[in-house]
């Protein structure tokens, strides 16, 4: 059995290859980066990523728009773009001939790239590895055999990686540590919608978030109401979906910090509340084929990413496919809270129907 490591025990020899699929693995990516341009000044690190890897001194070769796919009818429908994606992030991975390649989250993509570097001599390393302890517990022996080590940043995922044997190490979780520095700045009485981030996300989610707001709207009219965007790309797209509600990306996690609820469908917008001490709700509308089909194979009852990082029931959580009985939970819940202004009215309980 492998112990769990601590990061600074990898060694990332340079150019380092670095492919994150979706805003949250930029995020994770972004602050990581940092800390190896910190440690080694002259490292070259390239890839495919967003805005918080380039800041972070990653030259982009390729941004992550278009690769994002959440569940599995996404998934199935995705398999076409993944197939040309596929090549063209390969081709670009294999001109830059680096030394190590680093995968961040998106197991759909960067499973198969895992595969082609391992075979060419490259270090491995999978960062944000597969929910192996929720569902499709196969891919264990695709990393085994693909990734020299994963890099997690969840104390309750690095445990069940060490406990399959596979070579893991246990990051401090940069992202959450970072948010301890926000205070509120404006006292407004401020509600913040953080729908997802991957299109076909949104698309199930928006249209109750719209529903949620209006009906908050009609009895708490002096409530500031607003849609957080993870940047200027995902802020276009929910802006052109809606004209109900502003829509904000710049200064995040201040505007997050300023809200006295914040509803979302992330789970790591929802680590970042719970991180800021922001009361919250959670939900997310399932797919048909998600709820019928692949809730068969999950093998947690915990659906929320800062109730599995905390390990205890400290965020409300809604999960179903029905969107009407969403909306009644949800409202109920929200109304709930807005009644004594406190984060003692969310109940702790998940409901998932």
């Amino acid at each position: 059995m492998q112990s769990i490591e601590k990061t600074e025990q990898l060694r990332f020899e340079s150019p380092v290859f670095f492919c994150a699929g979706e805003p949250s693995g930029d995020v994770y990516a972004g602050h990581y980066i940092r800390l190896l341009k910190e440690d080694s000044p002259k490292v070259v690190i390239v890839g495919v990523g967003g805005a918080c890897m380039r800041m972070s001194g990653a030259d982009i070769v390729m941004r992550y728009e278009g690769m994002t796919a959440f569940g599995l009818s996404d998934s199935l429908a995705a398999l076409r773009t993944h197939f040309s994606l596929y090549g063209k992030i390969a081709r670009k991975m294999l001109s830059v001939k680096p030394k190590t390649f680093v995968a961040v989250a998106y197991p759909g993509m960067n499973l198969p790239l895992c595969r082609l570097a391992k075979r060419r001599g490259i270090k491995v390393y999978y960062m944000l590895p597969p929910q192996i302890w929720a569902w499709a517990g196969f891919r264990k022996h695709l990393l085994k055999r693909w990734a020299d080590a994963v890099i997690s940043f969840f104390p309750f995922e690095a445990g069940h990686y060490k406990r399959l044997g596979i070579r893991t190490v246990l990051s401090d979780n940069l992202l959450v540590d970072s948010l301890g520095k926000y205070v509120r700045k404006n006292r407004h009485k401020r509600i913040g919608f953080m729908p997802g981030s991957r299109k076909s996300h949104v698309t199930r989610n928006l249209p109750i978030a719209l529903h949620l707001a209006h009906s908050i709207r009609r009895k708490k009219p002096d409530y500031d109401i607003c849609l957080i965007a993870y940047g200027e790309r995902e802020a276009r797209e929910l802006k052109s979906g809606q004209d109900l509600l502003r829509v904000v990306y710049e200064g995040r996690y201040q505007t997050m910090k300023d809200c006295d609820l914040i509803i979302t469908s992330t789970g790591t917008a929802s680590l970042e509340a719970a991180a800021m001490g922001i009361p919250q709700i959670f939900f997310h509308r399932l797919s048909f084929l998600d709820d019928h089909v692949l809730r068969r194979f999950v093998k947690i009852r915990e659906y929320n990413l800062a109730n599995l990082y905390y390990g205890e029931k400290i965020v409300p959580c809604y999960v179903s496919s029905n969107g009407n009985r969403l909306c009644h939970v949800l409202r109920d819940a929200v109304m709930g809270f807005l009644q004594g202004g406190s984060a003692d009215r969310l109940s702790p309980n998940s409901i998932v129907s």
